[in-house]
């Protein structure tokens, strides 16, 4: 089966999920209008979510749906695109992708827990010197010294999200935005151009977006992978703590939720 009719599914899936952060992947794409779902005959079995939107490239399972549901969420994906499950139904979607693969003949899938962090402390931050300064990310703003994975994904996330970033001498360097936005909470994701890194620039931008998105009232939460150990480090001198919730991940090669490997 292809594409169910999506509005009134996808108010009901987000009323009957839990705005929690496992499912903060899961709720963000089913707030999107170009969220697209798939199904058998009878969805309250199981959804399949997808996102395909510019520089965004992520599938949710949600429940038990059938094979084909799945392999027509994953059309038209690359390998870089994840599928994210929760623990209770990790072993189905790993069996319906065991099949699709098996027929496709396409690389294996491997899966991963990812895990949830929230904010225990403010970030650490080192005095700021007189060429840094830390704002939201304008429609002027130049990313062309970007690298072009890096400049894709930021000019994606401007578009969509505030973004904040942390400028030297005038040159954007560390940026902070929201990944995924739910109803109460928002993923943290960061980037630092390789030269500026390990000058403090990533805790200025995380904590201008940590008020500014307080004043909407929406709260930060940390994912990364348990085999990120620089995701977890970062966490933590962040000021984010583990917190009891996961999801699963499973992927088939480098993987972003933002195509990071992007390359045109």
């Amino acid at each position: 089966m292809g594409a169910v009719d999506t509005r009134d599914l996808a108010a009901r899936l987000l009323a009957d999920l839990p705005d929690v952060p496992r499912y903060v992947e899961t709720h963000a794409m089913l707030r999107s209008p170009d969220a697209q779902l798939f199904a058998g005959p009878m969805p309250d079995a199981g959804v399949v979510v997808r996102l395909l939107h510019g520089a965004m490239s992520v599938v949710s399972v949600i429940g038990h749906p059938p094979t084909y549901a799945l392999a027509a969420a994953l059309d038209g994906t690359t390998t870089m695109t994840p599928v994210i499950a929760q623990p209770d139904t990790a072993a189905h979607v790993e069996q319906l992708l065991g099949e699709i693969g098996s027929a496709s003949g396409e690389a294996p899938w491997r899966l991963e827990r990812m895990l949830f962090h929230a904010l225990a402390s403010a970030p650490a931050l080192r005095p700021l010197d007189a060429a840094v300064s830390v704002r939201l990310l304008a429609d002027g703003d130049a990313l062309d010294h970007l690298p072009s994975g890096l400049r894709h994904e930021i000019s994606h996330a401007r578009r969509l999200t505030p973004t904040a970033a942390a400028f030297v001498d005038g040159v954007a360097a560390s940026f902070c935005y929201a990944c995924f936005t739910t109803e109460s909470l928002w993923d943290v994701s960061i980037d630092t151009i390789e030269a500026y890194r390990g000058r403090g620039l990533a805790a200025h931008a995380v904590r201008f977006m940590i008020d500014h998105m307080r004043a909407r009232r929406l709260e930060p939460i940390w994912g990364a992978l348990e085999s990120n150990a620089t995701s977890l480090r970062l966490a933590r001198r962040l000021g984010f703590v583990p917190i009891v919730d996961v999801n699963i991940v499973f992927s088939r090669g480098p993987w972003a939720y933002l195509t990071g490997g992007y390359t045109g």
